[in-house]
């Protein structure tokens, strides 16, 4: 089964902002394994437009760092997913969804496992 995900991206970590991200990385999924992986610039989309992008791609899950409520909103009115207030690598994030473990407000650190801050969730919504 195919599914597809998407990271907003700042450099090889996950966007602070998704209204700010310069970059999304779309993957889509097969089995639990990465097949394909395209980064694309959306630095200067609205939210509107990245949310159509998204629809358009058939994107199923997003992974974000901080997300205002009426992004979150919007975007689960079309069925999109969304896996709010993670830090740390994308690339992590990503092979941490793989596993069945990711959740809000995760901070991913490099060569970690998984490890779960409450404070997470506080820290980047005082920030937004």
């Amino acid at each position: 089964n195919m599914m597809k995900i998407a990271i907003p991206i700042f450099g090889a970590r996950v966007s602070p902002r998704f209204d700010f991200a310069p970059a999304l990385l779309i993957c889509t999924l097969e089995n639990g394994r990465v097949m394909e992986r395209t980064e694309m610039p959306i630095n200067t989309w609205s939210i509107w437009q990245r949310v159509e992008k998204m629809k358009e791609l058939q994107v199923q899950t997003l992974i974000c760092g901080g997300i205002d409520g009426n992004s979150e909103r919007i975007l689960k009115s079309q069925q999109i997913e969304v896996i709010p207030w993670v830090a740390g690598e994308a690339e992590k994030a990503l092979q941490t969804f793989l596993k069945g473990k990711l959740q809000p407000g995760m901070i991913i650190y490099p060569g970690c496992g998984r490890r779960r801050h409450r404070w997470a969730q506080a820290y980047w919504r005082r920030r937004i």
